[in-house]
């Protein structure tokens, strides 16, 4: 209809504008995560790349001032970074001087045999949320076993209803590329939400459909957060894409933004769909 046709065209004019511009800038990223709201709560879902973009936004948040508090609902590696790192019981509890301090990590126990720290309960970073000393919780909200796809099993992702903001994060350089069992973790459930066959090439077309799906790389996101989705080690010499479909995406479904780029070089984000 006109009223869909125009805000297509009013997003295409603006994802044309921003390819043309520089490099998306701190403050463009934060409009999207909707890092105005205090407590800045934000998940972190999917396979690809979670553990990096996690610690590339607390260094970004710090760079701007921001008190950043890093923790998980799952198991997570600790930084290489020498950021304060504190074991407890209930985060909520913590004292006053420890929340007030520039960055820490936080978890609950140590697990030696995965070489991981162990975090806490949606319902506790909840709590935490709660306290008027938190500023911004980034949270790593899923498990993925290294691989860099996935689909979500029935427990999953264990997310705190007081997320603002829910990125989902993909493996963006198998685009184009044979994929499998050996590639995806949960290989039959992504299969049967992205409709592809052992061994066929991943296309755009598959995870966009694995974004819009209500068991698939969304799920379990409060109804009130926004939803960035993250294609990590994206290449844009190597991974092809048609730039309609993200813009389809946009005008469509609940997805606020779409960023491509790695988290793990400078600038992270190279290119910036947005609705």
């Amino acid at each position: 209809d006109v009223c869909s046709s125009d805000l297509i065209m009013s997003i295409r004019c603006y994802v044309t504008s921003e390819r043309l511009m520089s490099i998306p800038g701190h403050a463009s990223l934060f409009f999207d995560l909707g890092a105005q709201k205090r407590p800045t709560v934000i998940s972190i879902v999917g396979a690809g790349g979670k553990t990096s973009t996690l610690f590339w936004l607390a260094h970004l948040f710090q760079l701007s001032g921001r008190r950043v508090f890093i923790t998980t609902t799952t198991h997570m590696f600790l930084p290489d970074h020498s950021w304060p790192t504190l074991f407890c019981r209930e985060p909520a509890g913590l004292p006053y001087h420890v929340l007030m301090q520039p960055i820490i990590t936080c978890f609950r126990s140590w697990k030696a045999p995965l070489g991981k720290a162990r975090g806490f309960s949606p319902d506790a970073i909840d709590a935490l949320a709660r306290r008027s000393e938190c500023d911004v919780v980034l949270v790593e909200a899923d498990g993925a076993r290294g691989m860099p796809l996935k689909a979500p099993d029935e427990h999953e992702p264990c997310i705190p209803e007081s997320s603002c903001c829910v990125i989902a994060v993909m493996g963006g350089h198998l685009l184009g590329k044979r994929v499998g069992a050996k590639q995806v973790h949960r290989w039959s459930p992504f299969a049967g939400m992205t409709g592809l066959t052992e061994g066929s090439p991943l296309s755009l077309k598959a995870l966009v459909r694995l974004v819009q799906h209500p068991q698939g790389a969304f799920k379990n996101a409060p109804p009130a957060s926004r939803r960035v989705w993250f294609l990590n080690r994206f290449s844009q010499s190597e991974n092809a894409i048609d730039e309609r479909e993200l813009i389809q995406l946009l005008s469509d479904g609940d997805v606020q933004a779409i960023w491509l780029g790695n988290a793990q070089e400078t600038p992270a984000i190279t290119r910036r769909f947005v609705r």
